[in-house]
């Protein structure tokens, strides 16, 4: 069993139901190719359908990675299936989000340590933490007011640029730019500030831990070569991989009931959300298109669990390599 290191889940992860809204234009759907054929320089990430045929409707879910490489292609598939949906539902519009400054600012609020500092947190850790974000570049000033998580955050550019991945080529980035582009609705299952008010409840135990494991080239590097790994199984859809992750080890940890309500923060609650808000579309006979960070498919109760559970047959859908598709940078 791989540990899915913080850092990393970061990569596959980080709340309103959406109810029949009438005046979406219906689609008709799609006949689904469960192998297709794509390209050489394609991705074939997680992906899959689930319909109800006493409604009509049909959902397709991609599992999402926030870091990729250039040039490559995402397959004509995954995009069909977007551009016949009559919406798209990310956890958060990331695009929108990065236009809102005000929204940013209400946002950075749930970030803010309250009457005390990053020094009284870390204690005897605090000196070489701060040296070694100075000597990255990535201390700024202010940083000692914000939680453990805005640190680790930073950090989180070093391993990804040290694995070789580029943000601006994660899922997200794509095919959010993508439907604003073709006018696809937008529908956040959470949005931005449900995310960061999780990020700000997250124990402090966790935060201080993860954000251990960002101190040092030696632990970059071991987070860079796990992304790395977890890219290349997300991007040929490697099942048995992606099933095989853990989010942590209760003996492996100091406070196990803290992590456990970590496990709680980023996977039970916003799965049953996902699940909840699929399930409704899937109700109100909508065509639809959900990406969401992989491992909500994976780690339970997972929500391709929960749609099981509720009496649905989720169809994967798996490309086979061989010609064409959507530059992802």
């Amino acid at each position: 069993m791989k540990r899915l290191i913080r850092t990393v889940a970061a990569l596959l992860s980080a709340a309103m139901l959406c109810g029949c809204s009438g005046n979406t234009e219906p689609k008709p759907r799609l006949d689904v190719d469960t192998t297709p054929v794509v390209g050489e320089n394609c991705v074939t990430p997680p992906f899959w359908v689930v319909e109800d045929d006493s409604t009509g409707a049909q959902i397709f879910l991609l599992g999402s990675m926030h870091a990729g490489i250039k040039g490559t292609e995402y397959p004509d598939y995954v995009l069909e299936a977007l551009r016949n949906s009559s919406w798209a539902a990310p956890e958060m519009d990331t695009v929108d989000f990065s236009r809102d400054f005000v929204l940013q600012q209400k946002c950075a609020q749930y970030l803010l340590l309250n009457g005390t500092t990053m020094q009284d947190i870390l204690g005897e850790d605090y000196d070489s933490t701060e040296d070694y974000f100075r000597s990255k570049g990535i201390y700024q000033l202010g940083m000692d007011g914000m939680i453990p998580f805005y640190w680790a955050s930073a950090a989180s550019g070093l391993v990804i640029d040290e694995a070789g991945l580029d943000s601006s080529c994660g899922t997200e980035s794509v095919l959010l730019e993508l439907a604003h582009s073709e006018k696809i609705e937008i529908r956040e299952i959470e949005g931005g500030e449900a995310q960061y008010k999780m990020m700000g409840e997250i124990p402090m135990s966790v935060q201080v831990q993860s954000l251990a494991e960002c101190v040092g080239d030696d632990k970059i590097s071991a987070q860079a070569e796990a992304s790395l790994e977890l890219y290349n199984a997300w991007s040929c859809f490697d099942e048995e991989y992606l099933d095989s992750l853990e989010v942590y080890d209760p003996a492996e940890v100091d406070s196990p009931e803290d992590w456990q309500k970590y496990y709680d923060l980023m996977y039970t609650d916003r799965q049953k959300l996902m699940a909840d808000f699929i399930i409704d579309s899937l109700k109100c006979g909508e065509q639809g298109f959900v990406f969401v960070g992989a491992m909500h498919y994976f780690a339970e109760p997972s929500i391709l669990t929960q749609l099981t559970d509720a009496g649905y047959t989720v169809t994967a859908i798996r490309g086979t390599v061989a010609d064409d598709g959507i530059q992802a940078a």
